[in-house]
């Protein structure tokens, strides 16, 4: 059997831990390597695509509607954070959906597809404390709306997830050249929202 030992130019042999990792330190500036991944942010679409509808104050009562990130042909894309915005006309409360007055019956299904092609669900907010809870942070008794969002005047909130908190270290990944998607599915009637819409963030990894 071949043994081979890797040192530096002095002769220092590399260390390894008990666990089986080569103790190295981080370079405090980046390599002049070529960049291997790039930024992406994308609303969820009826089409996929940017240019298809993201308005998901529609109403699924009748037939579920479905918004989605797709995987793509050469590269692998990565989401580590999703972002929904929501407008309405009155002041709500937490255990309504908007200001409808009453929480969703079904709710809106958060889910992805992974590499066995099986359909995973994240979430199924049916209320404003729904989306709340999903961000992880400690909600405020009062104040929690802000204004103005799609009209002067109206109440909304914001409510980021960290997907990469759930799946660590880099989030959800969309295999390049398959049919795995995230997934947002309208399934009861959400018009009470005047402004509503996710937008994805992450990174795509380039050769």
């Amino acid at each position: 059997m071949w043994k081979f030992f890797l040192s530096d130019k002095n002769g220092k042999a590399l260390e390894v831990s008990p666990d089986g990792h080569l103790v190295t330190v981080a370079s405090g500036y980046p390599t002049n390597n070529p960049q291997k991944i790039r930024v992406f942010s994308q609303m969820f679409t009826t089409t996929g695509l940017a240019t298809g509808s993201n308005d998901l104050g529609v109403s699924g009562a009748a037939g579920a509607v479905e918004y989605f990130i797709p995987a793509i042909g050469a590269i692998d894309r990565y989401i580590t954070r999703i972002s929904f915005l929501m407008g309405y006309g009155s002041s709500g409360e937490m255990y309504e959906f908007a200001d409808s007055g009453a929480a969703l019956t079904n709710g809106i299904k958060v889910s992805y597809f992974d590499s066995f092609r099986d359909e995973i669900t994240i979430m199924n907010p049916k209320a404003n404390y729904s989306f709340m809870r999903a961000t992880g942070m400690e909600v405020p008794r009062t104040a929690w709306e802000t204004r103005g969002f799609a009209a002067t005047g109206d109440y909304g909130y914001f409510a980021n997830i960290d997907i990469a908190k759930m799946m660590p270290p880099y989030g959800i990944k969309l295999d390049k050249g398959t049919a795995q998607r995230m997934v947002i599915t309208i399934r009861d009637d959400c018009t009470d929202a005047d402004l509503f819409n996710c937008q994805a963030f992450g990174f795509e990894r380039v050769e």
